[in-house]
């Protein structure tokens, strides 16, 4: 019989982060029921939706990485089998993600949402961006899924390697799978060549697009948990990576506006953001302490971060029921739009 204290110890709460998610999965649903188009200058050029994946991929390599190497502490001095502590992590997960999910693709099915019917086998296995990668077609109400297939396919793969290689390859393996993602969408964008201006599935939403932003976090991970104290690793972010990540960004956003060379953003805009997004959540979990930090421990956004999964499954599917709902009322919703963003 195995005793609970040789259990994983649970990650130290961060408070702060749980609003951090909300507000990424906001720029989703900016981008998908509001979608703003009429800022100023490089506003306007800003993909809302993007930068809210990034930030959700980089805060979900970081706990989740996390949660693997305290389950690879405890089995080292535990002695119980790794597989225990994978089985462990699994059953939480498929606990955590599989039953909103699967309810939600019922319910497209049921009441025959184009095209669910059609790609029902890819949605119940949570490939999603494969077929939208094979077909490079969107998928309508149903696209927001291809983020929630990426995780899952990253989930396949990233305990076996946190848990079973030797510590000292854990941060070569990490910067591996960073640099393969911009040479992915490199060699992505040559063998596919498209307008910027509008999404390429081929080239966009393959996991080996999305790693580098979701290994960028297990990074940060790595490095809370190694010997390296917190507050100089959080200098180096701050000094280094936080203005590099911006610079690059900016310069990738001026080459994409004035379309004097937009294929660096495809290639190095995620990578970028990722770098700012990877400071934010160091920031954000060691607690910022000042008005921003204020805003992040406010009870209710604590709250809507705590059900930010469930939101980012159903979000898109509210104004499929406010249109009829509102209309028999007299009154024309217009979607995408702030009215619609609001009320949804």
């Amino acid at each position: 019989m195995i005793s609970n204290k040789t259990f994983p110890v649970p990650q130290k709460y961060m408070p702060q982060l749980d609003a951090l998610r909300f507000f990424a999965v906001l720029g989703v649903m900016v981008a998908h029921l509001w979608h703003p188009r009429r800022l100023p200058w490089l506003l306007g050029d800003l993909d809302w939706a993007g930068l809210g994946v990034r930030l959700f991929f980089v805060l979900s390599g970081f706990l989740i990485t996390g949660i693997l190497l305290d389950c690879r502490n405890s089995a080292e001095k535990s002695g119980i089998p790794t597989l225990f502590f994978i089985r462990q992590f699994y059953a939480r997960r498929f606990l955590r993600i599989f039953p909103i999910y699967y309810l939600v693709v019922f319910i497209t099915l049921i009441v025959d949402l184009p095209p669910a019917r059609e790609i029902w086998g890819w949605l119940i296995t949570y490939t999603t961006n494969i077929y939208i990668t094979v077909n490079n077609e969107w998928v309508g109400r149903l696209g927001h899924f291809w983020t929630l297939a990426v995780e899952e396919q990253f989930y396949l793969i990233w305990p076996w390697l946190m848990l079973f290689i030797p510590r000292k390859w854990l941060i070569p393996i990490i910067v591996f799978f960073i640099s393969l993602s911009p040479i992915y969408r490199a060699v992505a964008y040559q063998m596919f060549p498209f307008d910027i201006g509008a999404m390429d599935f081929k080239a966009a939403t393959l996991t080996p697009a999305n790693l580098d932003s979701l290994a960028i976090g297990a990074l940060l991970a790595v490095l809370w948990n190694s010997e390296v104290p917190k507050p100089v690793l959080q200098k180096y972010l701050t000094r280094l990576i936080l203005p590099t990540g911006l610079i690059l960004y900016t310069i990738c956003l001026v080459l994409y506006h004035y379309r004097i060379k937009p294929s660096i953003f495809f290639i190095a805009g995620d990578f970028s953001a990722s770098l700012v997004f990877a400071w934010l959540v160091s920031s954000t979990g060691l607690g910022f302490k000042n008005w921003f930090g204020k805003i992040l421990e406010i009870p209710f956004l604590s709250y809507l971060g705590k059900i930010t999964y469930g939101i980012y499954v159903y979000h898109y599917f509210a104004p499929l029921i406010l249109v009829p709902v509102l209309a028999y009322f007299g009154y024309d919703l217009y979607v995408p739009g702030l009215r619609n963003f609001v009320l949804s």
